[in-house]
């Protein structure tokens, strides 16, 4: 009889070191089987680590993608914000300030 072969599970490590352990991976989808909202990933992706096996891999900038339920599973996306979309936000928050300090709305 043939063995099953091992699974690797991963676990992701969040920038307030809070951890999602027991992840199963399908293409670019991590699997839950406890559950995920946004309010877990909320202000904590700024910097992540994530494990499997004995890989490890440090991402900076990461914005949720989707998070889908199917059936009793979380299925969710991660994925780094490119150069131009940090620097379009650090523009946005840029201007945001002088606004607010010149008393104007944008």
């Amino acid at each position: 009889m043939a063995e099953k072969a091992k699974e690797t599970l991963y676990t992701i490590t969040l920038a307030d070191e809070s951890q999602l352990t027991g992840l199963k991976l399908n293409g670019n989808n991590f699997i839950s089987t406890d559950e995920v909202t946004e309010d877990t990933f909320k202000g904590k992706l700024g910097h992540v680590s994530v494990t499997g096996g004995e890989e490890t891999w440090e991402g900076k900038n990461l914005k949720l993608v989707q998070i889908s339920k199917v059936g009793s599973e979380y299925w969710f996306i991660l994925r780094e914000l490119s150069s131009a979309e940090i620097n379009e936000i650090q523009l946005r928050s840029d201007m945001d300030y002088v606004a607010m300090m010149c008393d104007v709305e944008i």
